[in-house]
């Protein structure tokens, strides 16, 4: 609705009782589920801690960084026009005999007139990062398909050309037929873990090259999107994803959660999408000096962070992403069998992901799952059209079908102990790790306090009665409020009300080795206990198993 809205007015103005209970104050030891029936019921209460995802272990390697030009190049591309270009940028190796995994990094559109502009250099931090623990990065020069006067609109065509020839040429130096680098790279490449990372307009294109290569019978094993635009309705391939959102992008704004929902619906595979919480489009490129954030949709982004702290997310967030999905090491990075993490690497984030065991438990676009004592619950939708619009707050559509409309439940409660009782439609909870609840509070509703996340109880009852909870922590910033303001637009005979600011979806990941003294072969009941403040308004997006 919103994303409509600012497009309109610009042309007008031109989320039982127990016999026994006992109270588990931090534990994230994993246990076998019990698998037989108990004949007494039990009650075990998890008091959750935040939970703040650290890097570990250091940097392994020394890395020799350089710069590099292989020579100029000419494409003709489909409307007629010849692009000029050097297959040049910049390279890190690790010491050691490899083969290591290969990084190949596209920019963005930064520049659409000046060709002697770089941005591939304004990635030689995370290009050093990335070989300092085992990884041949490259950063791309990508500036040629983004100059207007070799063509408009086609970037995404342009661009694969150059990226192949960059990958060619990596191949023949892995072969032992150097090109022109400066480090010897003969067997040093491991093709067979190749992954793409783009900023931006790049973040997008990235899909492009990966299906350009794999055309080619080279395949792309990872993305990570940073900042991305989503411009293009387009089949998404099965791959592991991490996309970062910027929650002060005075650019692309949110794009990369419309991104997320069209990765979700159309393939398989790992899927994260991050909020870096106070950060900006631009400063993850250290060769773009415009501050962005204050074409955001925050009125105050005095809290904004430095370019160096996005600088330090980003190197520790990709070499995260990249251990867990090409190397298997899951520990440094957001994963099933951990609560979802409040800050990532120290600083904040809110969270989603989805894996290739994902099962959703309710149906949101009616109420019939979900029996409300004390509560109130109603079935209703966000879409991108005002016109279908049905709630204040903006929790990111797009204008493309069917991702232009968001079904939720609204859950609202006045009195503390107020529940709501939900009937998951598969009971075997026993061959999945997590249970995860997607849902964002409503900033608009008077009844979430300004300033402050609100706080609630999980609860999970088997079939013989034997009761798990999960309290959780009261900062959570999954919960958080979002500030802003009630919004009024006139336009035409209709006054159009709005939240100020947009207020994406995340994750409460709750690993299921936390509900203790559980059949999780029999699962009942999912409980959500609203018993720690007085009132509040929240909307689920969807409840699943991973």
């Amino acid at each position: 609705m919103k994303k409509t809205l600012m497009a309109l007015v610009f042309l007008v103005l031109i989320f039982v009782g127990c016999s026994t209970e006992k109270v588990i104050d931090k534990s994230h030891e994993t246990t076998k589920p019990q698998q037989t029936i108990k004949p007494t019921s039990n009650l075990d209460i998890y008091n959750l801690d935040l939970y703040n995802l650290i890097m570990t272990g250091g940097n392994k390697y020394q890395a020799e960084v350089t710069e590099f030009d292989l020579g100029k190049k000419e494409y003709l591309s489909k409307a007629g026009k010849i692009m000029p270009y050097n297959i040049k940028g910049i390279i890190g190796v690790p010491e050691g005999e490899g083969p290591f995994p290969i990084i190949l990094i596209s920019h963005g559109s930064h520049s659409n007139d000046d060709e002697s502009k770089r941005f591939d250099t304004g990635f030689d931090y995370l290009v050093k990062n990335l070989a300092e623990n085992g990884y041949i990065a490259v950063s791309m020069d990508m500036s040629k398909p983004y100059i207007w006067k070799y063509g408009d609109n086609d970037d995404n065509e342009k661009s694969l050309p150059v990226a192949n020839d960059h990958i060619e040429n990596l191949i023949r130096a892995n072969e032992g037929n150097n090109p022109g680098y400066q480090a010897n790279l003969k067997g040093k490449i491991n093709f067979d873990k190749l992954a793409l990372v783009g900023h931006s307009r790049g973040g997008e294109t990235i899909f492009d090259i990966a299906d350009d290569q794999s055309n080619r019978g080279i395949n792309v094993k990872a993305l990570l999107s940073i900042a991305p635009t989503s411009l293009f309705e387009r089949e998404m391939p099965d791959i592991d994803m991490a996309i970062i959102v910027s929650e002060y992008d005075g650019d692309v704004q949110f794009d990369g959660y419309n991104m997320y929902s069209m990765l979700n619906a159309q393939s398989k595979g790992l899927h994260f999408v991050t909020l870096l919480m106070k950060a900006n489009h631009n400063y993850f490129n250290r060769n773009i000096q415009l501050n962005d954030s204050w074409m955001s949709r925050f009125e105050n982004v005095d809290d904004q962070l430095t370019r160096e702290q996005q600088e330090s997310f980003l190197a520790s967030y990709a070499v995260g992403f990249f251990n867990a999905v090409l190397l298997g090491n899951h520990d440094n990075f957001i994963n099933a069998n951990s609560p979802q993490p409040n800050k990532m690497y120290g600083f904040d984030v809110k969270t989603m992901y989805q894996t290739s065991k994902s099962l959703e438990l309710v149906d949101v676009t009616t109420t019939e799952d979900f029996q409300a004592e004390g509560a109130v619950v109603e079935a209703t939708i966000d879409s991108w059209f005002f016109k279908l619009d049905k709630i204040l707050i903006d929790t990111i559509t797009s204008g493309i079908e069917p991702y232009n409309i968001r079904p939720l439940i609204n859950i609202k409660w006045t009195d503390r102990n107020s529940r709501v009782i939900l009937s998951p439609k598969v009971q075997d909870f026993s061959k999945h790790d997590a249970l995860t609840l997607n849902m964002v509070i409503d900033s608009a509703d008077e009844l979430n306090k300004r300033d402050a996340s609100q706080q609630f109880t999980v609860e999970l009852k088997d079939a013989t009665g034997n009761i798990a909870r999960i309290v959780l922590s009261e900062d959570l910033n999954a919960l958080r409020y979002t500030p802003g303001k009630i919004g009024h637009t006139p336009l035409m005979d209709q006054d159009l009300t709005y939240w100020s600011t947009a207020s994406p979806i995340s994750s409460i990941n709750l690993p299921l080795s936390m509900f203790k003294n559980l059949n999780l072969e029999h699962i009942e009941s999912i409980t959500l206990i609203f018993d720690k403040t007085d009132s509040g308004s929240i909307y689920i997006d969807s409840i699943t198993l991973q």
